[in-house]
């Protein structure tokens, strides 16, 4: 009856492997027909690779063939089929048809490899492959000591010849699992790649407002720390899968011995499991303040580094920070200790559980099965040593695993909470595409942006509103404005009178809560001023590349540039990439400002650039550089503070409390 059921289990479970993989060998030759596969024979490795599988379909060949004589002491095939044990008749032939057919498959995709291939089933497969020998092993030791103790011969299992079965499953298990691990390294990276460039397209597509409104570190943490560890996943998965496979192959194998000795030690590891699971929740818990203490660190990090100058002038300043970044990495050691000891206690408990099953099998088997063999028993507790490293392995992933689901719902909260630039703008284009950068200075009708001349944008009674506290919140507007190009505009006010927000809103970083923005009588979303803006912000960020400009055509210009700004012999430029070497912050401004001059926008927009100037290049700013730009027929709006320079603005605004009072 056991013998029908496993000679059953093992027939299902062969016509689903053959269905599946028949399915993938079908679709890989249809994708080879269509092209979608090209061959590559990929030199000395395709013939390692051919040389091996032959090896191995020979050999498997061989040890099918033999299985009767090796395993039943010299009984040829017809006495099998006669007297039996059916079980190795059904194991032989669902062996002789997916063995083949799965390597087929792997050396198809091995030869036909497919750009991007993500290949799961594979990996899977070769998974439970390595997990059958892996398994094999074990049960060849029984039945080697099996052998040499009814035979009275310490040579009986060689003169068997089980030896040769010993090194297939070792061979089995050793190949596959060596695939598999450099499969994993493949996806792995992949999946690294993907997730990364999900986020970071997610949030170069969203609004300005949003990306503000995020709390400092967590962008790092999320790129940093929850993409590895989800990266983690398939090696966990695919390790947890030849696990949990071995470990099936074992207790079927225990279940042939006897089932209710089988059933009785599945049990109690059954306990420990559920233990678990229950202690997993709580653990769960504790990984989330991990997590949120992670963003808190990295914003120290990032303290340190931005503000390293503040933090070295005081003593008191720096002692200070020090013992809160300190705090945060005692938080951080805390709740991590906290998460991993509730998962030591239930697993020393399972590993007392699992030594339990041993003393169980040796001193209280032979009290509820007289019947049962000291062969048998030999058998059970063998088997049970062995899958004691299995098991804790098994075990050990558990808090692993948690930390994949911690990391997995914090990057889909993350990429949730964020809202593309296209749904905050109310209709703007959707999507961020590398092609932008080439159709940037487009307008809406498809016009060159540098080549429009006399361009008019109206502000009428535009608002915006920072929401926070009712202490806090902070209206600019309604405003009422005009710039034309050829034009000269000046902006000045005190600190918090709304320059810069009106900077933004004009460069479209911000949307009007109220009121339209125009562009030559027509009204326009916000996202459609930036095509003619190029801006220089009080706190700009200078790039290593000169993204968004032809360096080749540019090339002549920019070393004009930098010569006419007294910085050539500073800076050096190389295939597009700039090395500034050590700049004062009034030098680096000048180059900020040479990156300007090669975008040639038709908008030019400074905020407070000659504050950090000396007084010649101040002079030369406004008189010289502005009066270039308005003969070149640009519109120019300044934010400064330079009273003395007033009288070269067209236009000054004056704004206080969010208002324009001139």
């Amino acid at each position: 009856m056991l013998s029908s059921g496993i000679a059953i289990t093992m027939l299902i479970v062969s016509v689903i492997t053959v269905i599946t993989t028949g399915y993938y060998v079908i679709t890989l030759l249809r994708e080879v027909f269509i092209k979608k596969r090209v061959f590559n024979f990929h030199g000395k490795s395709g013939i390692l690779t051919l040389v091996l599988a032959a090896m191995l379909l020979v050999g498997i060949a061989y040890c099918l063939y033999n299985a009767p004589y090796v395993l039943f002491s010299g009984v040829s095939w017809l006495y099998i089929i006669q007297w039996g044990p059916t079980t190795l008749i059904y194991a032989v032939l669902c062996l002789a048809v997916v063995v083949p057919l799965i390597i087929l498959y792997y050396l198809l995709n091995f030869f036909f490899p497919k750009e991007n291939d993500k290949p799961y089933f594979m990996t899977i497969v070769l998974s439970i492959i390595s997990a059958i020998g892996n398994s094999i092993v074990v049960f060849l030791v029984n039945h080697a000591l099996n052998m040499s103790n009814t035979n009275e011969s310490r040579t009986a299992a060689t003169e068997s010849g089980i030896y040769l079965y010993y090194i297939l499953g070792i061979a089995l298990f050793t190949i596959c699992a060596l695939v598999v691990r450099k499969k994993l390294i493949d996806i792995t990276s992949d999946i690294i790649y993907e997730k990364r460039m999900e986020i970071i397209d997610k949030i170069l597509e969203t609004s300005y407002e949003e990306i503000e409104k995020i709390e400092d570190g967590s962008i790092q943490a999320v790129l940093n720390n929850d993409t590895e560890a989800i990266s983690s996943f398939v090696n966990s998965f695919v390790n947890g899968l030849t696990g949990i496979l071995t470990l099936i192959t074992c207790y079927i194998y225990l279940g042939t011995q006897n089932f209710w000795g089988m059933f009785c030690s599945l049990l109690i590891v059954a306990v420990a499991v559920f233990l678990f699971l229950a202690v997993s929740s709580k653990a769960e818990l504790k990984y989330q303040q991990n997590r949120d203490i992670q963003n808190t660190f990295f914003k120290h990090i990032e303290d340190m580094v931005r503000g390293f100058k503040e933090l070295s002038i005081s003593r008191r300043k720096k002692c200070e920070f020090k013992k809160d970044i300190a705090i945060s990495c005692e938080e951080y050691k805390q709740t991590r200790r906290e998460g991993d000891t509730m998962f030591l206690g239930v697993a020393m408990m399972g590993e007392v559980l699992y030594i339990a099953v041993i003393g169980i099998i040796l001193f209280i088997f032979p009290l509820i099965f007289p019947l049962l063999s000291n062969a048998t028993m030999r058998n059970y507790i063998v088997v049970y040593l062995y899958m004691g490293g299995i098991i804790n392995q098994e075990v050990y992933l558990v808090p692993g695993l948690i930390r994949i689901l911690v990391s997995y719902k914090r990057i889909n909260s993350f990429i949730s909470g964020l809202h593309s630039d296209a749904d905050h703008r109310n209709g703007a284009v959707a999507g961020f595409e590398p092609e932008l950068a080439a159709v940037s200075d487009t307008g809406m009708d498809g016009t060159a942006a540098a080549g429009i001349q006399n361009l008019v944008i109206e502000l009428k009674d535009v608002c915006y509103r920072y929401e926070g506290d009712a202490e806090e919140t902070f209206v600019m507007g309604p405003v009422n404005l005009r710039f034309e190009s050829g034009e000269i505009t000046f902006i000045s006010g005190g600190n918090g009178s709304g320059k810069s927000t009106l900077a933004k809103i004009l460069t479209g970083l911000y949307t009007p809560c109220s009121g339209e923005i125009r562009l030559n009588e027509r009204s326009v979303d916000s996202s459609e001023l930036q095509k003619y803006f190029t801006v220089i912000f009080s706190d700009y960020y200078l790039f290593d590349k000169m993204y968004g400009v032809d360096y080749e055509q540019s090339r002549q210009k920019a070393e004009a540039y930098l010569e006419k700004l007294k910085i050539r012999s500073q800076v050096q430029m190389e295939d597009g990439r700039i090395n500034p070497g050590q700049l004062s912050t009034g030098q680096r401004k000048r180059l900020a400002l040479v990156m300007s001059y090669l975008e040639d926008r038709e908008i030019f927009l400074f905020d407070e650039w000659a504050a950090d100037q000396d007084p010649e290049f101040r002079r030369f700013f406004y008189k010289d550089l502005l009066r270039e730009l308005k003969e070149a027929g640009k519109m120019i709006i300044a934010i400064t503070h330079d009273e003395k320079y007033f009288e070269y603005a067209d236009q000054h605004i004056k704004m206080e409390y969010g208002n324009i009072v001139v």
